[in-house]
């Protein structure tokens, strides 16, 4: 289902979005979505990790009458009415600073509110139905559904059968699909009960949600701020088509990220069992193991990118080719991300799991002074460097903490020589093998990057866990061949 939300994403995002909107229109949307993800968080008051902390506590308590539903509904919508009263006594400084560069959203800024309650609501209940052990119907309900459904109203809007009006008011109603339709499934497993049990309230465990909930909302909110901030402030500092260009360039950056998110989940839940029963050496072996295989994907994905960008570029409208050098900025912060490995997961699952949290606090902080200091002199290469200096900042203090109180770093020689690798290949690839032909170009460069970087990867076995899989795959192969023979 990730998958498959990431084609639907990457068709959306790349064929569709630019195609049918002019950039100020596709711009409106980004902000819409940033700004009702940033209010979101605000407003579940830190209920949403809250449903998964303290639901087995609840479940234990009354298996079938806990009432944690209730307070799903309950917490969230108070904060969401907090938000909203907030929101509109500062309508007007919002107007003020969008005004300008933003008209557009102007328009369209109480949208705002409906969305964020579709969005609130969708990650509460989805976290609770994730406690209920399902967490497919949350994936499917995200990366496909509405994204299905978006793509639908893209076309309405396409064959003129809607105006734009409508397709916003379709457009943010979509995301009120997502919180229907896990209700709708809650319900399907006999699990929708939404009356209260109050003897469960005794004074600890309120007291411990309180503080559970203090820590998860400024948590969650510093770490939202950081990863859609740069989009709010595009808006009203470079104007929404600017935040067009940004928000495609950095979608294409982002694909290199991929790979981090599955080697996260399987790193997980073991660093989680070796820091309990304080097995160190096996620690650090993950944490190496994390960074120079996330080094290797990432870079593998980057320069695939990168020699193949023009091209790319070639499916889009002429405007978002300004975008080019925000992808290659991007995707160094990215690296930076990624080379630094599990350092985050470490952190959280260690006694020091607030430096996580402190250093959040150091990412908004960097992230929204850079952008602010540099978005009006580079525009969207401001914003971009903004979010790379915050990344190495960010994995910086993380990677120092992690060596000097713990004595745990992930570096060693394989990756300078992995690093060395991919720049040569990315260099040669790029800009020393030109053709008139795009046909030639693609698959010319993409061979010669992937034999100079891959090759002496896998000779030198840089990564044994990458030379092991392609030795499994290649034996697989081989047997599937034997057998059909």
């Amino acid at each position: 289902m990730t998958y498959t939300g990431i084609g639907l994403g990457f068709l959306l995002t790349i064929f569709l979005y630019p195609h049918i909107l002019d950039p100020d229109q596709y711009g409106l949307t980004r902000v819409l979505i940033s700004a009702a993800i940033i209010s979101s968080q605000f407003a579940h008051l830190g209920f949403n990790k809250m449903v998964i902390r303290y639901f087995p506590f609840f479940k234990q308590a009354a298996p079938q009458k806990h009432g944690l539903l209730f307070w799903a509904f309950v917490v969230p919508l108070a904060g969401f009415i907090l938000f909203t009263v907030i929101y509109l006594l500062g309508s007007d400084l919002l107007i003020r600073f969008y005004s300008e560069q933003s008209p557009l959203f102007v328009n369209y800024y109480l949208w705002v509110i409906p969305l964020t309650l579709f969005v609130l609501y969708f990650e509460v209940l989805n976290n609770y139905l994730r406690s209920l052990r399902d967490t497919t119907t949350g994936s499917f309900v995200n990366e496909v559904s509405q994204r299905l459904l978006v793509i639908i109203i893209l076309g309405f809007y396409f064959f003129e059968w809607i105006s734009f009006t409508q397709f916003i008011i379709l457009f943010v109603i979509s995301y009120g699909s997502q919180p229907l339709l896990i209700m709708l499934q809650i319900w399907r497993k006999d699990e929708f009960r939404i009356k209260p049990n109050f003897d469960i309230l005794r004074k600890p465990l309120i007291k411990g949600m309180a503080n559970y909930g203090l820590y998860s909302l400024l948590g969650g909110l510093t770490t939202i701020l950081v990863w859609n901030v740069d989009v709010m402030m595009l808006g009203s500092m470079a104007g929404l088509k600017a935040t067009a260009i940004y928000a495609i360039a950095f979608y294409i950056a982002s694909v290199i990220t991929v790979p981090q998110r599955s080697i996260e989940k399987i790193a997980t839940p073991l660093l989680a069992d070796f820091i309990k029963n304080k097995q160190w050496d096996e620690v650090l072996s993950i944490y190496r193991k994390t960074s120079i295989n996330q080094l290797i994907l990432g870079l593998f994905i980057f320069g695939l990118i990168w020699v193949n960008l023009d091209v790319l570029f070639l499916l889009l409208p002429d405007v978002y080719a300004a975008g080019k050098w925000v992808v290659f900025i991007v995707g160094i912060g990215k690296l930076i991300e990624m080379v630094t490995g599990a350092n985050g997961i470490i952190l959280i699952n260690s006694k020091h799991y607030r430096v996580s949290f402190y250093t959040n606090i150091i990412l908004v902080g960097i992230t929204i002074l850079a952008n602010y200091l540099l978005i009006p002199i580079y525009g969207i290469e401001g914003a971009a460097i903004a979010s790379a200096f915050a990344l190495f900042v960010y994995n910086g203090v993380k990677y120092f903490y992690l060596w000097f109180r713990m004595n745990l770093q992930p570096f060693s020689v394989s990756t300078l020589i992995v690093f060395l690798l991919g720049s040569a290949a990315i260099y040669i690839s790029y800009a020393l093998l030109q053709f008139d032909s795009v046909w030639i170009n693609i698959p010319v460069k993409s061979a010669a990057f992937m034999i100079i970087f891959l090759a002496p990867v896998l000779w030198l076995q840089l990564s044994p866990d990458l030379n092991r899989l392609l030795g499994k795959v290649f034996t697989r192969i081989k047997s599937s061949i034997s057998t059909k023979l």
